[in-house]
């Protein structure tokens, strides 16, 4: 709970401050954050677009009842997305976890005052240039790192945290699935 769901948090919430009805596109949705986010993005309102690597997460994923899955190895998902959002083509907001010519991609998806919330790093210790032009559209770019936030704000994390905390208790949230295997090596 307390990474996948305060950094999904923070990131939608705080920084891109979804809203009911915009569309939001999960990069790597089957794992802890994207499982998080998808929460947070439906108790915001929000119709959610995710991407997986593979047919048993796009299946799980299915069994959760997200309709709208994309390929995230392939670049078509950016054609298939703005196909699938024709008359209004585009997302709102992106939690990226791609790298490399995927970012152009989902640049591309962004509509006017899109949100692109960056939380892999290999882009970032790589020093990957991204190109400017797409940010004419008023977008915005987040590039999030939770122990940051941790070492350099403690009582806004706190505070976040703790909003958290509330959803929980108040039944918004529910835990994300796990397997316990036992340690008897």
């Amino acid at each position: 709970i307390p990474t996948t769901f305060f950094t999904a948090y923070y990131s939608l919430h705080h920084l891109a401050q979804l809203q009911p009805g915009e569309r939001v596109l999960i990069h790597g949705a089957a794992g802890g954050v994207g499982l998080a986010a998808i929460q947070i993005a439906q108790w915001l309102g929000a119709e959610v677009y995710a991407s997986v690597g593979s047919a048993a997460k796009r299946d799980f994923l299915k069994l959760a009842g997200i309709e709208r899955l994309y390929d995230s190895r392939r670049l078509t998902f950016a054609e298939a997305i703005e196909a699938d959002t024709a008359g209004d083509a585009g997302v709102d907001v992106i939690v990226n976890v791609l790298a490399g010519q995927a970012i152009e991609e989902n640049l591309r998806l962004l509509k006017p005052f899109g949100r692109f919330i960056e939380l892999g790093k290999r882009d970032f210790y790589e020093d990957t240039a991204v190109g400017l032009r797409p940010f004419r559209n008023n977008l915005s770019y987040f590039g999030v790192d939770s122990d940051q936030l941790l070492r350099h704000r403690p009582t806004y994390a706190r505070r976040v945290f703790g909003e958290v905390m509330d959803r929980f208790a108040e039944g918004d949230f529910t835990p994300l699935p796990y397997v316990a295997f036992a340690n008897d090596r």
